[in-house]
């Protein structure tokens, strides 16, 4: 005979309306089970959220969006880096056109160096061709009384 003197047990939970492991793209069952509705379209995604996901989406961390106090600062240094590079231009003109001057004077250089060099070596030619020439033994060699 069986013993009856054992305490009634806690009612059991009701089985759970739909699988745990659900997610979208996902299957109902991990082992063979069916897999959930695709068809589901972005604009019913978006119609799903809730208000407050649209209203403190600035909270969220990796939002970049700025909110209005801080838009005087935005402003300011948006002007900030523009005045720094519009400075980092400026000189960067002013470096080239020393570097352009500073070509363009040693270039000059460079040909008045030419200049005076073709100056020279005319002149030597000039001589070693005089020195050749009768007329300049004839000047060093032969005196009229």
């Amino acid at each position: 005979m069986a013993d009856d003197t054992r305490e009634p047990s806690a009612p059991t939970p009701p089985p759970p309306r739909a699988p745990a492991n659900i997610m979208p793209g996902g299957t109902a069952h991990t082992a063979g089970g069916q897999k959930a509705d695709d068809n589901v379209s972005y604009v019913d995604v978006v119609r799903n959220l809730p208000a407050d996901y649209y209203l403190n989406f600035y909270k969220r961390p990796g939002c970049d969006v700025k909110t209005g106090n801080n838009l005087f600062e935005l402003c300011g240094s948006g002007v900030y880096y523009r005045r720094k590079e519009k400075d980092g231009m400026k000189q960067a003109q002013e470096l080239m056109e020393k570097k352009r001057a500073t070509i363009e004077a040693k270039k000059e250089a460079r040909r008045k160096q030419r200049e005076e060099q073709d100056k020279l070596e005319e002149a030597r030619r000039l001589e070693e061709q005089r020195r050749k020439s009768w007329g300049h033994w004839f000047d060093k060699n032969v005196r009229f009384w």
